[in-house]
């Protein structure tokens, strides 16, 4: 009888009707006041996209239930709630906020030998356990600095560490020598898909007369889950020099991207793209090349910090940022969806 009532009604009546069905008027707005803890500026995130918007201040949502975050500037943290905008108001963050950060796992390989024949007279790179503890400490802070720091705390990495003391054979590609995955996954079969989220591997390029030389310094795989092992592959290829500490100190002052620059390839590229986020048009490619064509400049730093945030403007219209964020970040890893156990 009540749709009867509404169907008979004059046409005024009717629009009455349509108005009261219980579902909110998506196309109200409303001015929303958000504060932050001790007024830190921050960058607002709704539905996961950044809007350009720093708070503490006002921005217009519409109604409807939205997920509201605040990335902090100077501490680095990112605050979320779930929110229903139903009338102006305010929405005030604390430090309770935090999400509980989704844990990514990393194996990293420090090689003892590297070389390009399996018999007969041949070159050979070394590093001692020594420099790979150097190499790994460089690794660490990286994770430290860069990875965890740029996800704005809404991830933490667990690394397991194993150096291998058998030779690794090395592959002649049109690059010039690669350690290949399978060379890796052939002595470590506890590499299988959904225990690791990138496996890095760290090798010698020269020593003395013995070098192999490429043009990269890091090089990644990028479609993880198209591979059998279904993990990120990262490869970099270390000139030494005469002492690892002293070059190691000079990249991390001058150019210490190579870790998150690679990682990056191997989400970057395909993975998030799969999920259906916006990321950076390839150059050359690849999104992860695309630095320049968005006016960023070297040492590329800020590029990563807003590609990871998902804080690149776009050029190119719609949407208004690009890159991955910390809401595509607090979901499905890499192992994760390679093992089917996202939630």
């Amino acid at each position: 009888m009540k749709h009867l009532l509404c169907t008979l009604l004059p046409v005024f009546f009717l629009q009455a009707c349509k108005k009261n069905n219980g579902k909110p008027d998506t196309d109200t707005t409303y001015n929303i006041t958000i504060s932050t803890p001790g007024s830190e500026q921050g960058y607002l995130y709704v539905d996961g996209k950044y809007t350009g918007t720093l708070v503490p201040g006002t921005i217009t949502i519409p109604t409807g239930r939205h997920t509201i975050g605040v990335a902090l500037q100077n501490s680095w943290s990112y605050l979320r709630k779930e929110v229903d905008i139903s009338a102006k108001s305010t929405v005030g963050f604390s430090l309770a906020d935090k999400p509980v950060p989704k844990t990514w796992k990393a194996l990293w390989i420090g090689l003892n030998e590297t070389k390009e024949n399996a018999a007969g007279s041949e070159c050979s790179t070394h590093f001692s356990t020594s420099e790979l503890d150097e190499a790994y400490n460089f690794f660490a802070w990286s994770l430290k600095e860069h990875f965890e720091k740029y996800t704005y705390g809404t991830t933490q990495w667990e690394t397991e560490r194993k150096d291998i003391t058998t030779p690794i054979i090395l592959s002649k590609e049109s690059i010039g020598y690669t350690v290949e995955p399978s060379s890796i996954t052939t002595l470590l079969p506890q590499i299988q898909p959904g225990i690791y989220d990138c496996i890095f591997v760290f090798w010698r390029e020269s020593e003395g007369s013995c070098s192999f030389p490429g043009n990269y310094f890091g090089l990644a795989w990028s479609n993880p889950l198209a591979d059998a092992t279904k993990t990120g592959f990262v490869a970099v290829k270390f000139d030494a020099g005469n002492n690892i500490a002293d070059k190691i100190n000079d990249y991390k002052t001058n150019d210490p991207g190579v870790w998150i620059h690679e990682w990056l390839h191997t989400v970057g590229e395909n993975f998030y793209q799969d999920v259906g986020l916006s990321l950076p048009e390839k150059e050359s490619g690849f999104s992860v090349h695309a630095a320049e064509t968005y006016h960023y400049t070297f040492p590329w730093m800020d590029w990563y910090r807003d590609f990871v945030s998902g804080r690149i403007p776009n050029h190119n219209g719609s949407p208004a940022y690009l890159g991955i964020g910390p809401e595509a970040l607090l979901k499905c890893t890499v192992r994760e969806t390679a093992a089917g156990s996202c939630k």
